[in-house]
């Protein structure tokens, strides 16, 4: 029989390639030819007893399959969780944060950083058909807090909820949970989760974070998050920024997918219908918040300013 099966591709091909001892042999891979393939360079050991076929890449999931698989008690925590959740503001994620028990020695490597502690409530950890072990969303926001800064992990927790990865009252309960004097980043964390109203429609991206920051510093009120608005054409937009009260829209177009020729027709033709019923939209770009926060600030302010002086000098002439 052939060392390299079928059924170990299959395997190798739904778990980033990587293979554990007792997965080659669950495979009818004998340790003879598990040997043989290894002297032959086709697996690379990762941790003892387990390895990853050189034809698949070296990528953040194999390598988190491969501690999760070296050691069974182990779960993924920090930036690399982070960016298996698909979250933004993660930067370099090595080396991996990983959650052990105290007195485990198992993973030793300069990739890995032992984050010990001897309880994780079931809730704590989610489980991946890929067999990688992470923390849960809301687990996460509190582990970060340890090493981000505080505008960063607003930005991690507006998208979360966003995302519906959980609800702002299970993020009240994991701070309840977890925050104390001696678990780092809880400062951080109570100050972040407190300052947000658990009203609050959550932001789509962080440069409407930043943006709804900067105008609700200069004085705005009556802000509104992805404010719904029913066009004349029959479709709903959802407005990043708007003051429902001074029917004004602020998008925020991102090049990332307002950049096409399509998607430019479709935002002027959604203006024109805003400004049918009686809306004033203001758009500004990505590059707009990122380079030109205050100044772009300013501007807004100015029209926010005359917009309000409108509605009291059209009032005042209604009364």
């Amino acid at each position: 029989m052939p060392a390299f099966t079928a059924a170990l591709a299959a395997h190798a091909h739904d778990h980033h390639g990587v293979v554990a001892d007792s997965e080659l042999r669950a495979l009818g891979v004998s340790i003879a030819q598990r040997e043989a393939l290894a002297a032959a360079g086709v697996l690379v050991r990762m941790f003892r007893g387990v390895y990853r076929l050189r034809s698949t890449p070296l990528s953040l999931e194999a390598e988190c399959r491969a501690i999760c698989v070296a050691d069974r008690r182990a779960v993924i925590t920090g930036r690399a969780a982070g960016r298996l959740w698909e979250l933004r503001r993660m930067g370099e994620v090595h080396p991996i944060d990983v959650r052990v028990p105290h007195f485990s020695h198992t993973l030793s490597s300069d990739r890995v950083r032992l984050r010990r502690c001897n309880i994780l409530d079931p809730g704590d950890v989610v489980r991946r058909p890929d067999g990688i072990r992470l923390v849960s969303a809301p687990r996460l926001c509190f582990d970060l807090s340890a090493v981000l800064s505080d505008l960063d992990l607003e930005s991690v927790l507006e998208q979360v909820l966003d995302r519906r990865l959980c609800t702002i009252q299970t993020v009240h309960r994991t701070g309840r949970r977890l925050c104390h004097p001696a678990r780092p980043g809880s400062d951080r964390f109570a100050r972040v989760v407190a300052s947000r109203p658990a009203w609050l429609q959550p932001v789509d991206s962080h440069l409407e974070l930043l943006l709804d920051g900067a105008l609700r510093s200069a004085g705005v009120k009556g802000l509104v998050r992805q404010h719904p608005i029913a066009l004349p054409g029959g479709w709903t937009i959802h407005a990043d920024l708007a003051i429902p009260d001074l029917r004004w829209a602020i998008p925020i177009d991102h090049v990332t997918w307002h950049g096409g020729r399509v998607d430019a027709q479709r935002d002027k033709q959604n203006d024109r219908q805003a400004r049918m019923i009686g809306w004033q939209v203001d758009r500004v770009t990505d590059d707009d918040v990122e380079h030109r926060l205050a100044e772009v600030t300013d501007e807004l302010m100015l029209i926010h300013d005359r917009l309000w002086r409108s509605v009291s000098f059209h009032g005042n002439r209604a009364g």
